[in-house]
C-alpha cells in the first residue's frame, strides 16, 4: 500500500539526513588522503550508493524487516516498500560509508564494490533486524530488552568491526609498518575538507537521532542537546591531549574524538543527564585514540582512523545504556555487553570470511608500484599538474646537456614554476647568442693588423674555452634544477612552500646571472668581460651550492631514520673538520679552538651525517663571527652516554624571528630581499632522523650556541659495527 504523504515526513527527513552522512564521508575522506587517491575517495562513494540502494531493495530489506528472531522473513523485490523501504535503504547507505576510510589508498575499485556488497547483504541487514526488528516475531536483542537508540552497537560498532576485518584482509599500505616501527601515513591535501566533512557528518547524525526518538515518542531538544555535548567534551578532551603531547595526538585525531564523542551518546542520546553526554563523549574520545594504538600493536591499518571512531565509540555508546538505568545496572549491562558481542562478531565473521573467499578470485588492493603512483592515475586515468610536471623533469635528464622546455598548464598549480625556467633558459640562449656575436666581431677586427692577430686569436681562444666552461655549467645547473625540483616534489606536499623555497634560493641568483650576462654583452673592455665571466662562474657556483643543500635536504625529508653510509671514528671525522674549516677562520683572523675528550675520541659514528652536521655548524659559526672573533668546537659524553657537540662563536647573534626562519626553510617570511641557507635546517634535519635534539641560544649582539645531542643507542651500534 503507498504511503500517504504525512507518513513521507520522517522519511525524507532520515534521507536529508543521512544524504549529510554520505557527503560528510566523502568530504572526510577526500580531504584526509593524499592527493593521488582522492579521486577514487569520489568513485568509491559512488559505486558505494548505487550497490547499496540495489542489495537493501532486492535483499537487505527483507532481512531487516520482522518475521524471525535472527532474519526477517521478507519482502524480497518489494513492488512497494514504503516509507519503512526509503528509512532501511538510507540508513544501509550510511553505514556503508564506515568501509571507505579504512580501505584508502590501497584498496581496488572492484574489490572494494564487492566488499561493499557483503555488508550491504550479509552484514548490516542482520544486524539492524537483531536491535530494532519489532512485531510479533522481534529481534531476538530487541527481545532481551537491548537499547540502542541511533544504532551505536547495530550501525556504527557493528559497521567499524566490518571495516577493520575488512582491512585485515585487504593489508596495510606500502610502509605502514616497517619492522617493528609504526609509521604513520597521513598526508592531507585539505584539513579544512576534512573538517567539513566532520560538521556534515556531525548534521547528519543529529537528524538521525531526532528521528528515531521522534519515532519511539522521546523527547526531541535533550536527545540534540546531549548528542552536542557529547561532541563536544570529546573534541576538547581531544584538543587537551594535543596541546599536552602534540607529536602523539595530531590534528588527524581530533578528527576521530569529533566523531567518537557524537557516537559515544546516539544509543542513550534520550536518556542521559547533559553532564552524562559530557562524560560519555571524553569516554568515547579516549576508547577511540587507545583503540588506534591498540590497531597499531595488532598491524591492522584503519587508514584515516574511522573505523576505530565508530567501533569503540559505538562500544562506549552501547555500554552507557546501562550505566542511564542504575536501578538496573548488573541486568543493563550485561545485556547490553551480550548485544555488542553478538553484533561485532557477527560483522568480523561475515567479512573475514567473505573477504578471505574473495582475495582468492578478485584482486583486493593494487600493486606497491600502482599504490605509490597513485589510485587516480592506476585506477581511473586521471593525473595532476604535479605528476605531469614530475614526468618532464625526468625526461629533461635523459637530455641535460641541452636546454629543454617544460609544458605546463597555464591555469596549473606549478605551471608558475616551469613558466619561471622556461624564462631562465630564454636568458641564457639569448645571452650565450649576444656573446658569441662579440667574439665573431673581435675576431673580424683581429685580420686587420698581423702584428696583432696572434694576440687576438689567443685571446678568442681563451674566451671560447670559459664560455664553453660556462655552457657545461648552466647545462650542469639545468640538471641540477630537474632533480631539485623532483626531490622538492617529496617534501609532504607543501606547494606553496615549496614555490616560496625555489624563489628565494633560485631567484636572486639567477637575476644577477642575467644582470652579469647582459653587461659582458655591452661591455667593450676586454677586461671587464673577462671579470664578468669569472664573477658568473663564480656566482654559477654559488647557486649549485644551493642546489646541493636543497638536494641534500630533501633526500633528508624523504627517509625515515638515521641516513645509511659508511661508520668513522670521530676522532678522525673531527681532525677532519678541524682541517678543512682552519684555513677559513685563520683568513678572517678568527681564534678557532676544536676540543674533545677521550671518551669522544673511541666513539663511531654515521659518516656521512656527522661530516654534514659538524660542517654546517663550523662554517655557520665562522661565516657569523667577524673579523678577529671566536669560535669554540667541543665534543664531549654525555650522562647517559650521548654524544654532545657544542659550537659557540662570538658573533652577532640573531633574534628568535630570524632563527625560526632559519629552521623552517619553507615558512612565509617577509620579502626583505635577504637571501637564507638550508644549513641549519638540514641539521636539525639530521639530528631529528637520529632521534637527537638541536639547542640553539643567540642573542643579538652577544654570539650564539649550538649544541647538538645525539643519543646513546646510535653511537653503540656505531661502536659495535667498528
Amino acid at each position: 500500500m503507498a504511503a500517504s504523504p504525512p507518513d513521507l515526513v520522517l522519511p525524507l527527513l532520515v534521507i536529508a539526513c543521512v544524504s549529510l552522512v554520505m557527503a560528510g564521508h566523502v568530504t572526510l575522506e577526500s580531504g584526509l588522503v593524499r592527493a593521488k587517491h582522492s579521486v577514487n575517495a569520489a568513485a568509491k562513494a559512488l559505486v558505494q550508493i548505487a550497490i547499496t540502494v540495489l542489495a537493501t531493495w532486492a535483499v537487505g530489506f527483507g532481512i531487516m524487516n520482522a518475521g524471525g528472531a535472527f532474519a526477517g522473513g521478507g519482502p524480497f523485490l518489494p513492488a512497494d516498500g514504503g516509507a519503512d523501504l526509503i528509512l532501511a535503504t538510507t540508513l544501509v547507505a550510511a553505514a556503508a560509508t564506515v568501509l571507505s576510510g579504512p580501505l584508502a589508498e590501497r584498496a581496488t575499485l572492484r574489490g572494494y564494490a564487492a566488499l561493499v556488497a557483503v555488508f550491504t547483504v550479509a552484514v548490516v541487514p542482520v544486524t539492524v533486524h537483531w536491535a530494532f526488528a519489532q512485531g510479533a516475531a522481534p529481534g531476538w536483542l530487541k527481545a532481551a530488552g537491548y537499547i540502542d537508540l541511533a544504532g551505536a552497537g547495530a550501525i556504527h560498532a557493528a559497521a567499524g568491526a566490518a571495516a577493520l576485518a575488512a582491512a585485515w584482509v585487504v593489508g596495510p599500505r606500502t610502509g605502514r609498518f616497517s619492522g617493528s616501527r609504526r609509521t604513520l601515513i597521513v598526508q592531507s591535501q585539505s584539513f579544512p575538507f576534512a573538517a567539513l566533512g566532520v560538521m556534515l557528518l556531525w548534521l547528519g547524525w543529529f537528524g538521525v537521532a531526532v528521528t528515531q526518538a521522534m519515532a519511539g515518542g522521546h523527547a526531541v531538544a535533550p536527545t540534540v542537546i546531549n548528542l552536542a555535548l557529547s561532541g563536544a567534551a570529546a573534541i576538547l578532551a581531544a584538543f587537551i591531549a594535543n596541546q599536552i603531547r602534540p607529536r602523539q595526538v595530531t590534528v588527524v585525531h581530533i578528527i576521530q574524538a569529533a566523531l567518537a564523542g557524537v557516537v559515544a551518546a546516539s544509543a542513550a542520546a534520550h536518556l542521559m543527564h547533559p553532564a552524562g553526554a559530557v562524560l560519555a563523549g571524553v569516554a568515547g574520545a579516549a576508547a577511540a585514540l587507545v583503540g588506534s594504538r591498540l590497531l597499531e600493536a595488532m598491524r591492522i591499518d584503519d587508514a584515516l582512523g574511522m573505523a576505530s571512531a565508530h567501533l569503540f565509540g559505538g562500544a562506549v555508546g552501547v555500554c552507557a545504556v546501562a550505566f542511564c538505568m542504575v536501578d538496573d545496572l548488573p541486568v543493563m549491562l550485561a545485556i547490553q555487553l551480550a548485544g555488542l558481542l553478538a553484533l561485532t562478531g557477527w560483522a568480523i565473521a561475515v567479512m573475514a570470511g567473505c573477504g578471505y573467499a574473495l582475495r582468492q578470485v578478485l584482486a583486493l588492493r593494487v600493486t606497491p608500484e600502482e599504490e605509490r603512483i597513485g589510485l587516480n592515475v592506476t585506477e581511473h586515468a586521471m593525473t595532476t599538474d604535479v605528476a605531469m610536471l614530475v614526468s618532464q623533469l625526468g625526461a629533461l635528464q635523459l637530455n641535460s646537456k641541452s636546454f629543454l622546455y617544460l609544458e605546463a598548464d597555464a591555469d596549473g598549480e606549478l605551471g608558475q614554476i616551469a613558466r619561471e625556467y622556461n624564462r631562465a633558459i630564454d636568458i641564457f640562449n639569448a645571452q650565450i647568442r649576444g656573446v658569441k656575436e662579440k667574439l665573431s666581431l673581435a675576431e673580424a677586427a683581429a685580420d686587420q693588423a698581423n702584428d696583432l692577430n696572434a694576440r687576438l686569436s689567443a685571446e678568442m681562444q681563451e674566451k671560447d674555452e670559459k664560455l664553453e666552461a660556462v655552457n657545461r655549467e648552466v647545462a650542469f645547473l639545468t640538471d641540477q634544477v630537474a632533480r631539485a625540483l623532483i626531490a622538492v616534489e617529496n617534501l609532504k606536499g607543501v606547494r606553496s612552500g615549496i614555490l616560496r623555497l625555489l624563489g628565494r634560493t633560485f631567484r636572486q641568483p639567477i637575476e644577477r646571472l642575467h644582470l652579469m650576462a647582459r653587461r659582458a654583452a655591452s661591455s667593450r673592455d676586454q677586461g671587464d668581460i673577462d671579470a664578468l665571466i669569472e664573477a658568473a662562474r663564480e656566482e654559477s657556483a654559488r647557486l649549485a651550492r644551493r642546489l646541493a643543500d636543497v638536494l641534500d635536504y630533501a633526500q633528508a625529508s624523504a627517509i625515515e631514520g638515521p641516513p645509511a653510509g659508511d661508520l668513522a671514528p670521530m676522532e678522525k671525522l673531527i681532525g677532519e673538520m678541524n682541517l678543512l674549516h682552519r684555513p677559513r677562520a685563520e683568513s678572517k683572523a678568527i681564534r678557532f679552538r676544536v676540543v674533545w675528550t677521550p671518551e669522544v675520541a673511541g666513539m663511531g659514528a654515521n659518516a656521512v651525517a656527522m661530516r654534514k652536521i659538524m660542517g654546517e655548524l663550523v662554517a655557520h659559526a665562522i661565516d657569523a663571527t667577524p673579523r678577529g672573533g671566536m669560535v669554540n668546537f667541543s665534543a664531549k659524553q654525555g650522562p647517559g652516554g650521548e654524544l654532545v657537540i657544542d659550537v659557540v662563536d662570538s658573533g652577532g647573534g640573531v633574534s628568535p624571528g630570524q632563527l625560526a626562519e632559519a629552521l623552517d626553510p619553507l615558512a612565509e617570511r617577509d620579502n626583505d630581499g635577504s637571501e637564507t641557507g638550508l644549513g641549519l635546517a638540514l641539521v636539525k634535519k639530521l639530528v631529528d632522523l637520529h632521534g637527537g635534539a638541536l639547542t640553539i641560544r643567540s642573542k643579538p649582539g652577544a654570539g650564539t650556541q649550538v649544541r647538538v645531542s645525539l643519543p646513546a643507542q646510535h653511537l653503540a651500534k656505531a661502536l659495535a659495527a667498528s
